[in-house]
């Protein structure tokens, strides 16, 4: 059952809901009116049984004899009229009958009630026979003095004729109630997911090569509208991924190709003037340069690929940044006194942040390593670490030509540069160093900016 309810399409699971809700409240409803009728019809009856009684106790009388006699009659001198009207018994305290007062003739009387148990108060129901029921009020009263208990009857086949007819009524509406309520569900379901069929027919449409459409949203008001918001904002942000993925693999394919076409090129050159031993040697130089090229490529998107799958958290320690700087101005000593180029390392030794140390120090060799390239011969790069209002700051200082203010954001983006000149030269790297230290930053829980 429950496999071929989920089978089932939503617009027709929503029409069976409104079909099954109005069946409820139909229900509850005829429920409620039944009872609220059948109280206010009983409740009549029994006001009209207290009336009732009242006018019958004050028409008996005691006879001569000392039977007790119904002193009402006819306008045309009979009982006919009164017997219609009045229905009643008389009984006397010792459960005598000494009255007896139907609209049916003695004879014809075939079944008659019991005497009263106790000379209390009490309503009930009876049917005295198939079909026939009377509700009945017995109550002590007095005739001339004499104590009796006096029985008053009233009919309540047009009560249960009335309620029949609403029970009749509720029945043969019942269905018909439900059926409008399941072609009305459906079809305001399926107004109301007119939309969803709409933005799944757009969305059948939208392929990685058409990832500018989006889904229409003719009210971002209500639910469907957000949830259309909701995928055009996704499509916007996997339609950047997309083009940020396609210039990645052009960049990329554009950095392989160039020491590869020189590789060829070289190796080209050296078949046809292999004589030579000391061209030889310049060829196989610049062949080891440019695979060398390949390789740092490599390593970098390898770093980058690696950093970007990784989803768990970082396992982070405390880290000394006096020691850290340290460490990297040894390691790039003699690569910045190839320039004239000093290293100065200024902390408190006391520094100490938690951060996964691998990855801070290869944010750091990428920064002191571009920096090294950009900055001009006999100069100073500065490397500093401070506690500024609860946080560690590190910085990076050379004395660089400076970066405009409209490249700020692009800087760390992968392969840009903001010289494409000197893309292929020795002073270039791979355009990825920046991308790297960024990405290591964030995952160490930080933040890099550049002020230039």
């Amino acid at each position: 059952m429950k496999a071929w309810w989920q089978r089932r399409s939503v617009r027709f699971r929503l029409a069976l809901w409104y079909a099954a809700a109005t069946a409820l409240v139909l229900i509850a409803f005829a429920w409620f009116v039944y009872e609220v009728i059948e109280h206010r019809l009983g409740a009549e009856i029994d006001r009209q049984l207290r009336i009732d009684f009242d006018l019958i106790e004050a028409q008996l009388g005691i006879d001569p004899q000392g039977k007790v006699r119904w002193n009402v009659r006819g306008s045309h001198g009979d009982e006919g009229f009164a017997r219609i009207s009045a229905w009643f018994d008389v009984w006397s305290e010792n459960r005598e009958l000494l009255l007896r007062h139907w609209p049916v003739p003695e004879e014809n009387i075939k079944d008659a009630l019991p005497p009263p148990q106790n000379a209390t108060l009490k309503f009930m129901t009876v049917e005295l026979e198939p079909g026939l029921f009377v509700r009945v009020m017995e109550r002590p009263g007095r005739v001339q003095g004499r104590s009796v208990i006096i029985r008053v009857f009233r009919d309540e086949t047009e009560m249960r004729r009335t309620l029949s007819e609403i029970v009749e009524v509720s029945v043969l509406g019942f269905p018909l109630a439900v059926a409008l309520a399941a072609i009305g569900g459906y079809l305001v379901a399926t107004r109301s997911l007119a939309p969803l069929d709409a933005m799944a027919r757009q969305a059948r449409r939208i392929t990685s090569e058409s990832l500018s459409k989006r889904l229409p949203n003719p009210n971002p008001n209500n639910e469907l509208g957000r949830l259309a918001a909701v995928f055009n904002e996704t499509l916007t942000r996997l339609e950047a991924s997309f083009a940020e993925l396609q210039r990645f693999t052009a960049d990329a394919s554009h950095e392989l190709r160039s020491p590869l076409t020189a590789l060829r090129a070289v190796g080209e050159v050296a078949l046809r003037n292999g004589n030579d031993p000391a061209m030889l040697r310049d060829t196989i130089a610049s062949m080891l340069e440019e695979a060398q090229r390949l390789t740092d490529l490599v390593d970098a998107l390898l770093t980058l690929a690696r950093m970007d799958s990784t989803k768990t958290e970082t396992a982070r320690g405390e880290v000394n940044i006096a020691g850290l700087l340290e460490e990297i101005r040894d390691q790039f000593e003699v690569l910045a006194a190839e320039k004239g180029q000093t290293l100065a390392v200024t902390s408190d030794p006391n520094v100490t942040v938690q951060a996964d140390r691998t990855l801070l120090r290869l944010a750091l060799v990428n920064l002191v390593h571009n920096a090294i390239q950009h900055s001009p011969s006999n100069s100073q790069i500065s490397l500093t670490a401070a506690e500024r209002a609860g946080k560690t700051e590190i910085s990076v200082k050379d004395s660089g030509v400076g970066i405009a203010p409209e490249y700020h954001d692009k800087i760390f983006d992968r392969f840009f540069r903001v010289d494409k000149a000197r893309s292929r030269t020795r002073e270039g790297g791979v355009g990825l160093g920046l991308a790297i230290a960024k990405r290591a930053v964030e995952r160490n829980g930080g933040r890099i900016i550049v002020e230039s």
